[in-house]
């Protein structure tokens, strides 16, 4: 069964507090630490794109952590003034997290491990296990998409 991080976070389409339409994030979590609520962006990076494809093989994670620079320039200040602490969630199609993904996936996980009284090591296993069978379903999707195109 999936794992939930004992949170009840929901979909959300505009920032809270402010008249402001813009869309800060995919998921807000109302108390997420230490009564703070939160907004997380979860996107998906390719690393095979041509401006991330020379610099992929000697630097992993290049077009994780550009993603999640964009992340921060594009919602960041938004969410702050609002209130939210603002966590973008950046994976490659390969698979790469970004560092402050993985730090931020611990922390549920560890929400996680907590609920369902589980060890954090098998909590963190459990949920990158899932996090990955989403991810190759993404790409197996994405593959379909363009074969169907031809």
């Amino acid at each position: 069964s999936p794992i939930h991080p004992s949170i009840h976070p929901y979909i959300h389409t505009y920032i809270h507090n402010t008249s402001s339409s813009k869309r800060p994030g995919d998921i807000f979590h109302p108390d997420f630490i230490d009564g703070r609520s939160a907004y997380f962006d979860v996107t998906v990076r390719n690393s095979l794109l041509p401006q991330f494809i020379s610099l992929a093989a000697t630097c992993p994670g290049v077009a994780a952590e550009a993603g999640e620079g964009e992340k921060d320039c594009e919602h960041e200040g938004d969410v702050m003034k609002a209130g939210p602490t603002f966590y973008p969630i950046v994976v490659e199609t390969l698979g790469f997290w970004s560092p402050h993904s993985l730090e931020t996936l611990k922390i549920i996980a560890r929400r996680a491990a907590l609920k369902n009284s589980v060890t954090l090591s098998q909590s963190v296993c459990n949920f990158h296990e899932q996090l990955s069978v989403c991810l190759w379903k993404f790409n197996a999707r994405m593959l379909l998409d363009r074969l169907s195109l031809d």
